[in-house]
């Protein structure tokens, strides 16, 4: 049994090295604190496999293996919760590994996390996010170690090869069926004769370079990540492999297999990904509020370093998680990061970073002097409305329903994965075919006969009955009117028209002319901005 991820990453910071640090923090806890903050799911860590997953070293001594420094190193990033190697065993082949899958064993924990003493395999694996892999040496050993006298016996190679490959798709299949969101790595062979004669080494070379290639290809099958080790441990193999006699690696080796070989790979997992831990409301072209998600600690986070464009600008307190930006650029590209620190000094690997770029002050060649000048700069400032490539707006062009619900839908932030049911959109761009679906799953059109008459003018009345619905379905809640309708030239429209237009005139959005609407009237581009422009004010409010 184990403890709660959030409570063991709140009151258990045991290293594997059986380290423990309580929660109440005192100053000499605090200096003790090796873990960093975190915004990333504390995750649970199983090991499997043979000797080198159990840690043997060069003297035949268990000791620190690689899937140690990899707990290590996950832990003190603030990503680790539990880990186990207690189900690795030293002379387990894959045949080993898998009868204690299919059996599902109960073995003594070895490592940090769990309540109990003793764990059960297949449970082990079903909560585990990462997983690893080291089996199919012990196939091939004994083949290997009389080679040295009689030479490789290729047939008895490729026989115990092929039934370790097999072992290893099964175990890898096993694992997918009891745990298919685990990630599992499998690590790849390094030559462990290096002191063998030249001739028995190039054949070893070639050897290790199919069996490697059969693992990988049998591993991504499966859907797990292969980790290749062959070139770490043969960049220093006299600190790596120093005897001779013995084919584990030494505690230098096993350290450079996790630093760099699994953990730049581990790391590139999604598991890592903050980048929903932070997010931006852009005010005005020169102002953008930034929040973030709080961070976890083992002991508590103490402050937030905020840093624009690589340089700390700010740094918060740990109850504070936004920040406003004043003064910015126009048009200029900014990249904000932020790190959590505890008191102890750690800083968290894994940081929210966004990028944004700031819009600069829009003009039009043909708004000059028109009444609507004020709003239509607002709305494309504001991306709500945009202008054409040659520089004009067109305040006086008619607004179209496609334009209308385009408009609507953007300046709402109304988004579908759905499509609409519309048969006369199809030649219309991806994006606009996909603001007409927000506007239809969302409610604020309809059509008539599967038809949506994109290419038609909106008129006034349409445009109001489109806001209408948007209101109540923002504010999920209908608009209760205040008094009639106050134009004269909509008595014979519907009692959702009128309503719609009621509400508009005493929301402030429309007011009309000399007591009229003109329901029917087209909308201008103009009158659009000033309508969507006052619209967006009001869900500001």
């Amino acid at each position: 049994m184990r403890l709660s991820k959030k409570f063991l990453f709140l009151a258990s910071s045991i290293l594997a090295l059986q380290l423990a640090i309580p929660v109440a923090a005192n100053a000499e806890e605090v200096q003790g604190d090796h873990i960093a903050p975190s915004w990333v799911l504390q995750t649970d860590y199983v090991a499997l496999g043979d000797s080198l997953a159990h840690g043997m070293n060069e003297i035949g001594v268990i000791g620190l293996g690689y899937t140690d420094f990899i707990a290590q190193a996950l832990q003190q990033d603030g990503f680790l919760t539990s880990f186990n190697k207690g189900f690795a065993m030293s002379g387990y082949t894959t045949k080993n590994v898998l009868a204690d899958l299919q059996n599902d064993v109960a073995k003594t924990v070895t490592g940090f996390g769990y309540k109990e003493e003793q764990a059960k395999l297949r449970a082990s694996i079903k909560e585990a996010e990462i997983i690893t892999l080291t089996a199919g040496a012990n196939d091939l050993l004994p083949i290997l170690k009389e080679s040295q006298a009689t030479g490789i016996d290729t047939v008895a190679i490729i026989k115990a090869t092929k039934e370790a490959v097999s072992n290893i798709a099964t175990i890898l299949s096993e694992i997918k069926k009891i745990n298919p969101k685990a990630e599992v790595y499998v690590m790849g062979y390094y030559n462990s004769f290096p002191y063998y004669s030249e001739s028995l080494q190039n054949q070893f070379k070639l050897l290790l370079a199919t069996l490697n290639s059969t693992i990988k290809t049998t591993t991504e099958k499966a859907g797990a990540i292969f980790v290749p080790t062959y070139d770490v441990v043969a960049k220093d193999v006299a600190n790596y492999l120093p005897n001779p006699e013995n084919i584990h690696l030494s505690e230098a080796g096993y350290l450079a297999v996790a630093k760099e070989a699994f953990l730049p790979i581990i790391k590139t997992s999604s598991l890592w990904d903050v980048t929903q831990a932070i997010g931006i409301d852009v005010k005005d072209r020169t102002t953008v509020e930034v929040s973030w998600q709080e961070a976890t600690d083992n002991v508590g986070v103490a402050n937030y370093h905020v840093y624009v464009n690589g340089k700390l600008t700010s740094t918060l307190n740990a109850d504070t998680t936004k920040i406003t930006l004043k003064d910015l650029l126009e048009n200029t590209t900014y990249n904000v990061s932020i790190k959590a620190i505890d008191a102890a000094g750690n800083e968290s690997v894994q940081n929210p970073t966004v990028t944004f770029t700031t819009k600069g002050t829009v003009s039009f060649t043909d708004t000059q002097n028109h009444w609507a000048k004020e709003y239509i700069q607002k709305a494309a400032n504001t991306g709500i409305m945009n202008g054409y490539t040659d520089g004009t707006f067109r305040p006086e062009s008619s607004v179209t329903r496609a334009q209308a619900a385009a408009i609507l839908v953007r300046s709402l932030g109304l988004t579908t994965e759905e499509k609409a049911p519309f048969t006369d959109i199809a030649n219309y761009d991806a994006t606009t075919q996909s603001e007409i679906a927000a506007a239809y799953v969302h409610g604020l059109i309809k059509g008539t006969d599967g038809k949506f008459k994109p290419g038609q003018p909106v008129t006034r009345a349409q445009l109001a009955v489109m806001i209408h619905r948007a209101y109540e379905q923002q504010f999920n809640q209908p608009y209760i009117a205040k008094g009639d309708v106050p134009f004269a030239d909509v008595a014979s429209y519907n009692a959702e028209t009128k309503h719609a237009i009621t509400m508009l005139y005493e929301l402030g959005i429309v007011t009309g002319n000399g007591g009229k609407f003109a329901p029917e009237a087209v909308t201008t581009r103009g009158q659009a901005a000033k309508i969507f422009t006052n619209l967006s004010q009001l869900y500001i409010q």
